[in-house]
């Protein structure tokens, strides 16, 4: 048995007392007249002093003052902030165990408001009231055909699979009259969350048998830990997840010492948790209904690739298709020599045979749309099929009679193996033939160009993750006895660690350092040089500098004894005009790094809601004006560390450029799935971990850390935990 909270008390009611119930238009109103719309099939009982009846049914002064005779599973209150508990404590003594209050004044308005919201938190929690809200326009069941709802509940709301959760009310009104006729299970307001949250809603959304594809509009996540857990069942039931997540430019992440902490802000730290647990992350609400309506009708025949076969009546619209796919990862494969044959004995002589195709040809579309689509169809090439067909409401009917060809051919063609998709260039409406066509043979109907090419890239991301979903690596990592001596050992340390920590603990993890010793003095330093080889690299070495460069305390490709020594003097007088307090900790001498490697940035950073995120760059000392990075949440798979490789924008200096060998990316997917265990094991212990630059060396030679940069967590130290 599940042990989350049954919300069936709230969500799916048989007796709803309306307290507030009015005969004005408003909140008192609209409840009554929605759940009528809804063809609510339970009691409605009104609960107002000063009326005896409100929309012909009979109206008590109180909640009290109902018979007992009726049951009430659950109350919707459209009353002041100030009088939601006392309602909640009348509500407990008559046994109700679901509840809504549309009112605001709660912990959105800080101060008094907080407390009043930690109150009735605190109650309904005591009492196990299922309270939806404060400060939302609450809910609506569609299957059930019930809803406690403010506004005005649109007749052509349709029943569907996709259940909605908003902490924006608005957001919830936008979803709900967008007339896009996609069906719903049940839409949610969560507002303020005070007692039931995002979570416990995914929860009944992942156990209601009625509700395949969740969509969320989220402003934050309360519960990460419990959210996770939604998302990994959801991915292993085959119920995707598609979120709008606000706050993608918000810099709110803590100033650390290291460049990863400043290229990690709190958003990319969302991006890399929706990525790891297979939640689709869409940018706004056109993106994500056009998303959840692709996934309500192909959740179950995702396609095996990422390869596109498209057909449309317009040279121009494949230009405008050619450009916007830019942004996506999937691909138009070329047509077969066996398919350019088939295509030009039913195609015109001056039609372009390609990939995407205009099928216009004699404008016989009955004809010539059937004809193109079997020969897509038969390509071993081609993962899905999509057809660009704009039919608006407000056609002739001749004009309906000839794209319901159309629409029957896409129908007939999804009865293969591949999926199918149609789409119109503009959002706007569907003929209601056609869509009926559509809906009748289970293809999905997209509007917009960007909209349903980014729901098509989606569905793809969603199908990748599904295949990969039991093929998680993590990386070797060291014993578990090593592991916690090493621990042990690093929970000692405070701050900053020094150069020999920071060497032995990437180590200890396959990562390899340059040769090289400390030194303490100008001989010693031309000692070490001696005995590695010219040239070398110096560095200054400071607990209290983490940013060498720009100290001046970097020196490479030192040729000879005399430099070295100038050098070395110059790093000692640099050290003290920076920071006159700055500890030296001695100059470090280290073999030269191979010029024809490639510099990139790897590192941990330690996130306040999610824990450590792993860090990929390129551009050593200039990532932070490149800003050429990307993020994942550990333990990062083989595969994950491909797929951040693929997402740098400079990826292709990776494969040689200029005369320049191509590096060794598998030594650096090695690395990165190395850190990644490292972020694991030592989660908590470090707040961050930055090498920069690692030195990625042509293929076959490895990866180099030429500087380390460790800070521990403060959190970790023995003298905290005291």
């Amino acid at each position: 048995m599940a042990s989350h909270k049954d919300l069936t008390p709230l969500l799916s009611p048989k007796t709803i007392a309306v307290i507030g119930a009015s005969e004005k238009f408003g909140a008192g109103s609209l409840v009554i007249e929605n759940l009528r719309t809804l063809g609510f099939e339970g009691t409605i009982v009104p609960v107002n002093p000063g009326y005896t009846d409100v929309l012909g049914l009979p109206c008590y002064p109180s909640l009290a003052d109902i018979p007992a005779r009726i049951a009430i599973d659950s109350v919707a209150v459209v009353l002041g902030s100030g009088r939601i508990l006392p309602m909640m404590e009348q509500a407990a003594r008559r046994g109700v165990r679901g509840a809504w209050a549309f009112a605001s004044g709660f912990a959105e308005t800080g101060g008094a408001g907080v407390v009043l919201q930690k109150e009735l938190t605190a109650f309904c929690e005591t009492h196990q009231i299922r309270f939806c809200g404060p400060n939302c326009v609450g809910y609506v069941n569609l299957h059930d055909k019930v809803g406690t709802f403010s506004a005005p509940v649109s007749p052509t709301l349709k029943k569907g699979n996709i259940g909605v959760i908003a902490q924006s009310g608005s957001v919830v009104l936008a979803i709900a009259n967008s007339n896009r006729r996609i069906g719903f299970s049940t839409i949610v307001s969560s507002g303020n969350e005070a007692v039931l949250d995002t979570v416990d809603y995914m929860e009944h959304f992942l156990d209601d048998p009625h509700t395949q594809v969740i969509a969320a509009f989220l402003e934050g996540i309360r519960r990460v830990d419990a959210f996770k857990d939604c998302c990994v069942r959801a991915a292993a039931i085959g119920k995707p997840v598609i979120v709008v997540k606000v706050g993608r430019s918000e810099m709110a992440r803590k100033t650390v010492a290291s460049h990863t902490g400043a290229l990690a802000g709190s958003d990319e730290m969302n991006d890399a948790f929706f990525k790891k647990y297979g939640v689709i992350r869409v940018d706004d609400l056109d993106q994500l209904l056009e998303t959840a309506a692709l996934f309500s009708q192909l959740k179950d025949r995702l396609p095996h690739g990422n390869q596109v076969g498209m057909v449309t009546v317009s040279g121009g619209e494949i230009g405008l298709v050619g450009d916007l796919s830019k942004a996506f990862s999937f691909g138009y494969p070329p047509l077969s020599e066996r398919a350019e044959k088939k295509l030009k004995e039913k195609l015109p002589a001056y039609t372009t045979i390609a990939n995407p195709l205009d099928a216009w040809g004699s404008g016989d579309l009955k004809e010539t749309y059937p004809a193109c689509l079997d020969v897509l169809a038969g390509e071993d090439a081609i993962d899905l099929i999509a057809i660009s067909q704009d039919s608006p409401p407000g056609m002739s009917d001749k004009q309906i009679d000839q794209y319901a060809d159309v629409a029957r051919a896409a129908v007939r063609c999804a009865r293969g193996e591949k999926p199918v998709v149609v789409f119109s260039h503009v959002s706007g409406g569907l003929d209601q033939t056609i869509k009926g066509i559509l809906d009748d043979g289970g293809v999905p109907f997209l509007q917009g160009t960007r909209e349903s090419l980014g729901a098509i890239e989606n569905l793809f991301t969603y199908a990748e993750h599904r295949r990969r979903l039991k093929k998680t690596l993590s990386g070797d990592g060291i014993s578990p006895a090593n592991l916690e001596a090493l621990k042990a050992d690093l929970q000692m340390k405070e701050g900053v660690l020094g150069y020999d920590d920071c060497r032995f603990l990437v180590g200890a993890y396959g990562i390899q350092v340059p040769e090289g010793k400390m030194a303490d003095s100008e001989d010693e330093a031309a000692a070490v040089a001696l005995k590695i080889g010219y040239p070398v690299v110096m560095k200054g070495q400071s607990p209290q500098i983490p940013h060498k460069t720009e100290a001046g305390l970097v020196r490479v490709g030192i040729e000879n004894e005399t430099v070295l020594r100038k050098t070395y003097a110059e790093m000692v007088r640099n050290i003290a005009a920076y920071d006159p307090e700055a500890e030296l900790e001695g100059i470090l001498v280290q073999r030269m790094i191979p010029t024809d490697s490639v510099e990139t940035i790897i590192g941990i950073v330690d996130d306040a809601t999610f824990g450590p995120g792993v860090v990929l760059g390129l551009g050593g000392i200039l990532v932070e004006l490149l800003k050429d990075a990307t993020l994942r949440l550990p333990p990062v798979s083989r595969h994950d560390a491909r797929m951040m490789i693929a997402d740098l924008k400079g990826r292709q200096i990776l494969d040689g450029f200029r005369g320049k060998p191509a590096s060794d990316q598998e030594a650096l997917m090695t690395a990165i799935v190395q850190i990644g265990q490292l972020a694991t094991d030592f989660s908590g212990v470090i707040t961050s971990l930055d090498i920069n630059p690692l030195m990625v060396l042509p293929a076959g030679q490895g990866v180099v850390a030429a500087d380390i940069l460790i800070e521990m967590s403060p959190m970790a130290h023995p003298k905290t935990q005291q």
